[in-house]
């Protein structure tokens, strides 16, 4: 609700009094009315002087789906070094913590409002506050000092010594959704070793072998016997590829790549170490010149066959909670 008929003005910021301690909140003004609860107290000095008169607590209001309460220390929570101040707090409902969650946290702002300025002179602190069994309110035991509220010339009381205050409760929900990254180094088995037979009557453009496991992911080998982009024509193209693999996932891997020498220990060996691409694979378009292939002498391709074979070396995974 707005109060009086002074025309709005820009929000605009205001410093802490030099009596204050150091708080690590913003204090400014503001013209919007708080959202989610507002005390209007007549006669609040009145109410401060009144005997055995330490604080007075509202009834208990909804947000977030917990039940929370505004408590009001006319004369400050001196508990909390806020004697002579007006302390403001919020607490959250105890029975609403029994059960899970155990914590929740909100983002709060107090306000008072002030009819000189027409304005909410409004505390927000940086960062959300958290609220469970042991502790189940929160809030600034120090904001302006009693006298200078009970001022009449300084605008928060009004129409015969009413106040008004507010706040704002907003919870924050904690992250149900993440994701752990890691290095897969200490691999049982590192090796996987395939066998393509029939190599001169190959006639598809590529083959995939079955798929294997290696460090708990799935994986395969892909050759294009003809070659594949800037290999066509000219080379063998091997790759090895992630299967199983999320469109959001980026795996990065270190491994090696091999046509095995049938004749000596002179085997073709290229080492991949990058992240992966759009396809998840990883290898060369230019593997190994088709001629060396044809060569006898050169010992890959003995008896029409060709045998590959992958060593890892270690590969990135990340785990999706919940998978």
């Amino acid at each position: 609700m707005k109060l009086g008929t002074k025309q709005p003005s820009k929000t605009s910021s205001i410093s802490p009094t030099s009596s204050d301690k150091l708080y690590d909140r913003r204090e400014y003004w503001r013209e919007r009315p708080p959202s989610t609860y507002c005390l209007k107290i007549s006669s609040f000095t009145k109410l401060a002087t009144s005997p055995n008169t330490q604080k007075y607590e509202s009834r208990p209001f909804a947000s977030g789906g917990y039940n929370w309460t505004l408590i009001v220390y006319p004369k400050g929570n001196k508990n909390e070094d806020g004697d002579g101040q007006v302390s403001l707090y919020v607490q959250i409902d105890n029975s609403t913590l029994l059960n899970s969650p155990k914590e929740v946290y909100a983002e709060v702002k107090f306000f008072i409002y002030n009819r000189k300025e027409d304005k909410y002179l409004t505390y927000q602190e940086t960062d959300a506050k958290r609220f469970f069994l042991f502790k189940p309110y929160w809030g600034q035991p120090r904001t302006k000092s009693y006298d200078e509220i009970a001022n009449p010339g300084n605008g928060y009381l009004f129409d015969n010594g009413q106040i008004l205050f507010g706040v704002d409760v907003l919870v924050t929900e904690t992250f149900n959704k993440w994701e752990v990254f890691s290095f897969t180094e200490n691999l049982h088995n590192r090796f996987h070793k395939w066998a393509l037979t029939s190599f001169s009557s190959l006639d598809k453009q590529f083959y995939v072998s079955d798929e294997f496991t290696i460090g708990g992911r799935n994986w395969a080998l892909k050759v294009y016997p003809s070659g594949d982009g800037e290999g066509q024509g000219n080379s063998l193209s091997l790759y090895v590829v992630a299967a199983d693999v999320e469109s959001y996932d980026k795996i990065y891997l270190r491994a090696k790549l091999r046509i095995m020498n049938q004749k000596d220990s002179n085997q073709v060996e290229k080492q991949v170490e990058s992240w992966s691409d759009r396809a998840n694979s990883w290898g060369f378009q230019k593997f190994v010149p088709l001629s060396d292939l044809k060569d006898t002498s050169k010992g890959l391709l003995v008896d029409d066959t060709l045998k590959f074979e992958v060593e890892f070396e270690y590969f990135s995974k990340t785990k999706y909670f919940p998978s």
